[in-house]
């Protein structure tokens, strides 16, 4: 079977074969898009990333990674630590970890949306903070003072009577006296979450798989990967054949061909503050509680970073085609300043100054789309529905045990595609969910 992604140069792209029996992988209107990505602004506050090369020339691999963000790499650390003997190569279409990895709210908590198993949630917070520490890596890991903010006032009595453990519920009163905020009825103030500078972390996955041995690639599009044993991959400059693939490409892996109704990609906005100094955190009320999440059938996202910026984070919707490129911008910007001003008027009237596009994966069931597929060589790790940091990192490595064939009891949560509930194809979600994602935008 071939999956391709013929349109790397953002021409008319061609359809693709899908293999016999295996459902959900036939490709469409799609294939790789190379439209370049602006920098979220975790970029500037963090270390540059590491030079790597374009792929050139024909090889073969033990393992083969398509995607350069904390999946991808964290699969590749892992697996040569396991298998230092192994050649492992990871392409990336872009820069590495230029999409969701550098570009997303920075909000972590130990939660696998979709799985129940609190052990599960519980050792991939564990495995991130080992990784952190081992690897030394300057990413502001710590504890993040949270609010989950409530729209109405039904809402807010309903949240008080019922407190989860640990929580604390914060009046209205208080988040204008406190918060710089009239708009909410009341918010509760839960415990566990932590927060990371994105961007940061992202340097520290590459450097830390640079360091075990592993070979990455950036601006190294897999054009076709046909599957078998081995399987083979095609790139601008070469083939790749490898014994095992990991895709590693979230919410762009319906654009190969991959799970087309298992998953597909929603985008959102973000726009930034310029750098608030400590007295403007403190008069704001920025200095409290650096994560607020909107309650609301489209979540927004309220954060302050550690270097003083504070942003929104809106959904926007579903694009046509399973694009990763959202084709208005513009809009999107006066969006998410209406709901700053909204929200937070006297810190929106400081200006908002920087913005950024990301995408994200979803499945119906708001379970993760991971395992083999294929001959079961070729292993899928994406759709982490909107909290992926950590489960990024965890599914690596569940991934790369599976791989090396090392015996660790939550690689059974890697179920692949027969997990899934489908979801409709192309033309009846742009006929159903562009509107309704229109309809619930919370402004």
């Amino acid at each position: 079977m071939e999956i391709t992604r013929r349109r790397f140069l953002l021409a008319g792209g061609a359809a693709a074969v899908a293999a016999p029996g295996l459902a959900g992988l036939a490709a469409g209107r799609g294939g790789v898009e190379l439209d370049p990505r602006e920098d979220a602004v975790w970029v500037a506050s963090a270390p540059e990333m590491p030079y790597v090369p374009r792929f050139d020339g024909d090889r073969k691999v033990d393992l083969a990674i398509i995607g350069g963000g904390y999946t991808g790499l964290a699969c590749a650390y892992y697996a040569k630590r396991f298998r230092p003997d192994w050649k492992v190569v990871v392409l990336e279409s872009h820069g590495l970890a230029s999409s969701a990895s550098s570009r997303n709210s920075g909000a972590v908590y130990a939660s696998y949306v979709g799985e129940s198993d609190p052990d599960l949630a519980d050792a991939g917070l564990a495995r991130l903070r080992t990784f952190i520490e081992e690897e030394e890596i300057d990413c502001d890991f710590g504890p993040a003072s949270t609010l989950m903010m409530l729209t109405s006032p039904g809402a807010a009595e309903r949240a008080q009577a019922d407190l989860p453990t640990g929580a604390r519920f914060v009046s209205a009163g208080e988040l204008a006296e406190r918060a710089a905020t009239e708009y909410y009825a009341g918010a509760v103030a839960p415990p566990g979450y932590y927060h990371v500078q994105p961007a940061k972390l992202a340097v520290g996955h590459a450097r830390a798989a640079l360091g075990v041995g592993t070979e990455l690639f950036a601006h190294s599009p897999a054009l076709t990967v046909q599957l078998g044993r081995p399987a083979r991959i095609e790139t601008p400059r070469g083939e790749l054949v490898a014994d095992q693939v990991v895709i590693a490409t979230n919410a762009h892996t319906p654009r190969l061909g991959i799970g087309r109704y298992s998953m597909f990609p929603v985008h959102q906005y973000s726009f930034a503050t310029r750098r608030l100094d400590a007295g403007e955190l403190e008069r704001f009320g920025l200095d409290r509680w650096m994560l607020r999440f909107e309650r609301s059938t489209l979540p927004v996202t309220f954060s302050v970073t550690p270097d003083g910026h504070f942003f929104v984070r809106l959904v926007l919707g579903y694009a046509s085609h399973d694009s990763c490129v959202w084709p208005d911008l513009g809009s999107a910007r006066s969006l998410a300043q209406r709901i700053f001003e909204q929200r937070f008027p006297a810190v929106a009237d400081v200006g908002l100054t920087h913005g950024w596009h990301g995408v994200t994966g979803h499945t119906a069931l708001f379970k993760q789309f991971s395992g083999p597929i294929g001959d079961g060589n070729v292993h899928v790790s994406a759709a982490y529905n909107g909290l992926g940091i950590m489960p990024a990192h965890n599914n690596a490595y569940l991934t790369a045990c599976r791989i090396v064939g090392y015996d660790e009891p939550h690689v059974r949560y890697l179920t692949g595609v027969g997990s899934q509930l489908p979801v409709p194809g192309d033309f009846y979600r742009s006929l159903v969910l562009k509107p309704f994602m229109r309809l619930m935008t919370p402004v």
